[in-house]
């Protein structure tokens, strides 16, 4: 089971995680939920941030921009970071359980261009199909 952390804003992925007081935490198995939550952030102190992630037993965090000192601070304590990542909590989750979110169509404007691989080409005809259903 692994145990993910996504930084909220309005049912978003936070734009600025340094910022935002929102998690969702969702424990996967397999690519399926298993249990869900949400919680807060009291400080925006990265140390206070990671030791908050710590002791909810975070081992992976999605959110938006992330300053470098924040990002290596949660990194030292385990955590690892997926970072500029932008779009509804529902697709997010998604792509993320997918194991898609590398593919770069979820990336923060300006952010995808040769950072991320688009090697995963199934999650790319996932993403069209998606784009599809919603036209």
């Amino acid at each position: 089971m692994t145990r993910i952390a996504f930084s909220l804003w309005n049912e978003r992925i936070a734009p600025v995680f340094d910022v935002a007081r929102n998690l969702w935490i969702v424990d996967a198995s397999e690519g399926q939920i298993v249990g869900q939550t949400g919680r807060r952030f009291a400080s925006d102190d990265p140390h206070e941030r990671a030791m908050r992630l710590t002791t909810l037993q975070i081992e992976q965090l999605v959110c938006g921009a992330i300053t470098r000192s924040t990002y290596e601070v949660l990194v030292s304590h385990g955590i690892k970071v997926v970072s500029f990542v932008a779009g509804d909590l529902s697709q997010v989750l998604n792509a993320c359980l997918r194991n898609c979110l590398g593919d770069g169509h979820l990336s923060m404007p300006g952010c995808g261009n040769g950072r991320r691989k688009r090697s995963q080409g199934n999650c790319r005809r996932l993403h069209l199909q998606e784009q599809q259903i919603k036209d």
